[in-house]
């Protein structure tokens, strides 16, 4: 089976559901997304982008609790209060290789192990330390515009586990089709503490910063479509969505903004 169409696409999503569990066609985490993969006639590649009919294709396993990164995005220079080589260097520790460093999981509520909570509003995010105050401050209207180009539009497939024989088998039996960035959903996931924000930042033995890049991560993938302002069933009887992205042939760069080697 090969889909070419959002329509040829939704009625193999729902003949497979019909069809019940189905054995992995790999062992391991990734043998959820190579099986559907599989089925639906998408072959297998390396590159992030375009799965079937244009849209990118995500699978996972009912509370997988997974992380997932959703992007990352260093906040705006104007914004920076404490960041990159400064903020290490004042807040940052000595880590296992001897540098310092800072890496850190941020989230609302109470401040973290190393002094680092995210506050918010409606029109922003703060990156806030107890003893420092406010480090950054990320817009709204800039994670909303990540958000999307990031993931423009999402098929989002949910499965049942079984283990039969040290061996998966898996029941894909719901499916949203996703898109655009709901702004209230995102800060109450944030509150909820299902999206947090990982510094990863070290100085390097030539004084120069290695940001691997400031992440902004769900904890478990299947809420990821609560950050959603559209959400609809695939699998329901009567399927309506009107689909007019054209199938994507080559991907458009992404500039996560890393700031490495300041």
């Amino acid at each position: 089976m090969t889909v070419t169409s959002f329509e040829e696409f939704v009625a193999a999503l729902q003949e497979i559901q019909s069809r019940g569990y189905i054995e992995t066609h790999r062992a391991g985490n990734t043998g959820i997304g190579k099986t559907l993969e599989d089925e639906l006639g998408i072959k297998e590649n390396n590159i992030p982008g375009p799965d079937a009919a244009g849209i990118e294709l995500k699978s996972t396993r009912r509370s997988s609790n997974n992380l997932t990164t959703l992007f990352t995005k260093e906040p705006p220079r104007e914004n920076r209060v404490l960041w990159n080589q400064d903020l290490v260097r004042e807040l940052g520790y000595e880590d296992s290789k001897g540098r310092q460093a800072l890496k850190s999981t941020i989230g609302t509520g109470e401040p973290n192990s190393r002094g680092f909570l995210l506050d918010y509003d409606t029109d922003s995010v703060e990156v806030v330390h107890e003893d420092y105050g406010t480090c950054a401050v990320y817009p709204l209207t800039l994670l909303r515009n990540v958000f999307e180009r990031k993931l423009p539009a999402l098929i989002l497939v949910i499965a049942d586990v079984e283990e039969r024989n040290d061996r998966e088998y898996f029941w894909y039996n719901e499916a949203y089709y996703l898109d655009g960035f709901d702004s209230d959903e995102f800060l109450q996931l944030m509150r909820d503490g299902e999206i947090t924000l990982d510094l990863r930042m070290h100085i390097k033995d030539n004084g120069n910063i290695r940001n691997r890049g400031t992440a902004w991560r769900i904890m478990d993938d299947n809420k990821l479509d609560r950050a959603f302002e559209v959400r609809k069933p695939l699998l329901e009887d009567d399927v309506d969505i009107e689909f007019e992205r054209p199938v994507q042939e080559e991907l458009n760069a992404f500039d996560d903004e890393t700031d490495s080697d300041e």
